[in-house]
């Protein structure tokens, strides 16, 4: 049986064999002189002849050292080769991405701008977009099933999150505040007002002018942390809320446009046209929902994952990007 070769100590022979000089061979390897010289002393063993013949005032190849001289590069090489075949390989990973992006993010900037990066930065890469709700993409994300995910949500603690999943289910705008996330906008939860409503005249809608309004309100579906803080929020203000059939925030902007009342608006799913509708913020009203990217909480991660989540962090404002 052949003894197993160290390339280490290969690595030492052929930088020794270059300079000549302990000293200098030892920077090039990043050793001190004794590490190097072990390294060395190994490598005869194994030959069981001296490599190097050596005097106080120099260090020359032996014979035997000489003829394994040319080996020892080939062998070096086809090293550096396969370890570069083996990066290669990792940066492919042997399974398609999944990218989660709920239906409702296709209308965001955002959104488009990130599959354009994936196409022109990654154009080999195999992905699949799920357009699942945000709270079947988050528990893939837990699970592993996942990548990454595009979402609009307000972060919860993620130990209550894992509870209401286990539960009758988390909301359909809350994520979990435990995995990793690039936060693109956060913005406070505020109103949509008809141009011609009394509230309209406000730059901040004062809580004694909301007492007997009615406001188009989210549905409990989106998450305890948005529907009863917003729901309180309202009581306390004499105002009433309205769950219209649809009671999505799309649908809400829809309500305020066409049946000219007030609703409950997420900032991320706003119009670019604003029409005859203006926002407005809302004293005592400081929910916050964030447009982000999550990923996985998995250890092992391909190149390619990095690469994607690079390209995601390109999304950020130009002043917080890492």
């Amino acid at each position: 049986m052949y003894p197993d070769v160290d390339i280490k100590a290969i690595r030492c022979f052929l930088a020794l064999a270059q300079d000549l000089s302990f000293g200098r061979a030892a920077k090039r390897m990043n050793l001190t002189q004794p590490s190097l010289s072990a390294q060395i002393r190994k490598l005869e063993d194994q030959v069981g002849h001296r490599l190097f013949e050596r005097t106080t005032r120099a260090v020359r190849l032996s014979p035997v050292g000489k003829a394994l001289l040319d080996p020892a590069r080939v062998f070096v090489a086809q090293a550096d080769s396969f370890a570069a075949q083996l990066g290669a390989w990792r940066s492919k990973p042997d399974r398609r991405i999944v990218l989660g992006a709920p239906i409702y993010t296709f209308e965001l900037p955002e959104h488009g701008a990130l599959l354009s990066a994936i196409a022109r930065e990654l154009p080999d890469m195999s992905l699949r977009v799920d357009n699942a709700f945000t709270n079947s993409l988050i528990e893939g994300l837990i699970k592993g099933a996942i990548d990454m995910a595009m979402v609009v949500a307000a972060p919860v603690p993620h130990e209550r999150y894992l509870a209401d999943m286990a539960g009758e289910g988390a909301g359909e705008l809350e994520m979990p505040d435990g995995l990793a996330r690039l936060t693109i906008s956060s913005e406070p939860i505020g109103l949509a007002i008809p141009h011609e409503h009394p509230l309209a005249r406000f730059d901040v809608v004062p809580i004694e002018a909301l007492t007997g309004s009615v406001i188009a309100m989210l549905a409990p579906l989106h998450g305890r942390s948005l529907y009863g803080p917003i729901s309180a929020w309202l009581t306390s203000c004499g105002a009433t809320g309205f769950l219209p059939p649809e009671a999505h925030a799309f649908a809400l902007e829809r309500y305020c446009r066409e049946y000219r009342i007030p609703a409950i608006s997420i900032a991320q799913f706003r119009p670019r046209d604003h029409g005859n509708v203006v926002y407005r913020p809302a004293a005592g009203l400081s929910i916050r929902t964030e447009l982000a990217v999550i990923r996985n909480d998995r250890k092992q991660r391909s190149a390619i994952e990095d690469r994607l989540w690079e390209l995601a962090a390109k999304l950020l404002p130009p002043d917080i990007r890492p």
